[in-house]
């Protein structure tokens, strides 16, 4: 289920999201207060209108998924047979303009690399050079059909941190480990990630941010 709210990380401080990357190799019993006082200290909700508590539960959320990343990484960083899942709602356009394909057989979107400026090509042009198959999605339910179809031992999925969870959990029930990007801005269309992270992860580097203002 998607958050019940939209949020736009763009203005915030790319400072931020070093210091939740930092975050990745240590888990808090106290992540709660951590994630209000990087709410307090970036001025998340004043910047993006969020309600306080929600501002609270999307930066708890996207620490809990570098968390998660570094439990996953060992095992990741053996596995041969790699794919890449991006939520559609990154592509530059939503409607004819975008020449993707839909695959009807995995419920996937394939890109036809008709915009250079788009997250999609820009991504998948990326992943294809470090030879992941690379998916498309409409929505996180159709992951399961994807690894139903094709055999994978390792996945990069990028998405808002709740659909993450979603698929963490059936990612999980198939014994596959996944790494996860959040989304830094959400919402049906014109969605946005941290093309560094994706490198990075890609790359099976430390998932470290460039510090930058």
């Amino acid at each position: 289920m998607s958050y019940h709210f939209t949020f736009d990380l763009s203005g915030i401080s790319q400072t931020l999201f070093h210091e939740i990357a930092k975050l990745s190799n240590r888990r808090n019993a106290k992540i709660s207060d951590i994630a209000s006082d990087l709410v307090s200290r970036f001025q998340v909700a004043e910047k993006t209108g969020l309600r306080l508590e929600d501002a609270v539960m999307l930066i708890k959320d996207m620490i809990d998924t570098h968390f998660n990343n570094f439990l996953c990484k060992p095992l990741f960083k053996v596995a041969k047979n790699k794919a890449l899942l991006l939520p559609h709602c990154c592509r530059k356009y939503m409607d004819s303009r975008c020449k993707a394909t839909f695959n009807s057989e995995v419920s996937s979107y394939e890109c036809n690399f008709c915009s250079k400026d788009c997250l999609v090509y820009q991504a998948t042009k990326l992943a294809n050079k470090k030879k992941y198959d690379v998916f498309i999605l409409p929505g996180g339910s159709c992951v399961r059909k994807i690894l139903e179809k094709k055999s994978y031992d390792g996945v990069v999925g990028i998405a808002c941190t709740d659909e993450l969870k979603l698929g963490t959990k059936i990612l999980c029930s198939l014994n596959t480990p996944a790494l996860s990007i959040p989304l830094t801005k959400n919402g049906c269309s014109k969605t946005q990630f941290n093309f560094d992270m994706l490198k990075n992860v890609l790359d099976e580097k430390d998932n470290k941010i460039e510090e930058n203002t």
